[in-house]
């Protein structure tokens, strides 16, 4: 038997000029539908986790290949964070449950690192089980865009992670 035909289909690309090429399969891109702010035509993301530039996350465009944001958790820089996820915003997501999706923070790196931010009041929110992603604003909650994290990262608190979800979504679940 062939095992290269049980095998699922996978493209190879060059997730990000400093990292090594890889395979990517069907079930790891995840879908924007409506892009993310600047890049509404992009639509289609990888997340690439590697041990040697934790917890930074890239979020890797598939087309153009050299598009990549740099993204963190921002439970891990902003102690109490609690982003309210609208109700639209849940049903785009297709969210059943709050552990169907995680949130990341975009990272604007500057040259002094002490002063390298993340964005708190837009996440990006992506549903784990649908593989569906969308930029939310957090609406009537006034979180930094430009918060810096090195202290965060220095001190690493342990705050317990909270988001809320509104509306109906919120009385389903």
């Amino acid at each position: 038997m062939n095992t290269a035909e049980t095998k699922p289909h996978a493209t190879t690309i060059s997730p990000y000029g400093r990292l090594v090429s890889m395979p990517i399969h069907s079930e790891n891109i995840f879908h924007f539908p409506a892009g993310i702010p600047a890049f509404e035509n992009v639509k289609q993301f990888l997340f690439v986790m590697r041990p040697a530039t934790q917890p930074f996350v890239f979020m890797q465009a598939l087309e153009p290949a050299d598009l990549s944001f740099v993204c963190i958790d921002p439970f891990l820089v902003y102690p109490g964070y609690n982003p309210r996820i609208s109700e639209a915003d849940a049903s785009f997501l297709h969210v059943e449950k709050p552990e169907d999706f995680i949130l990341f923070s975009i990272v604007t790196v500057h040259k002094d690192a002490r002063n390298t931010t993340c964005n708190l009041q837009a996440p990006i929110a992506i549903n784990l089980q649908a593989c569906v992603g969308k930029q939310v604003i957090c609406e009537n909650q006034n979180f930094p865009i430009r918060h810096r994290i090195w202290d965060a990262l220095s001190r690493q608190d342990d705050a317990e992670p909270n988001v809320v979800l509104e509306g109906a979504v919120a009385a389903a679940l």
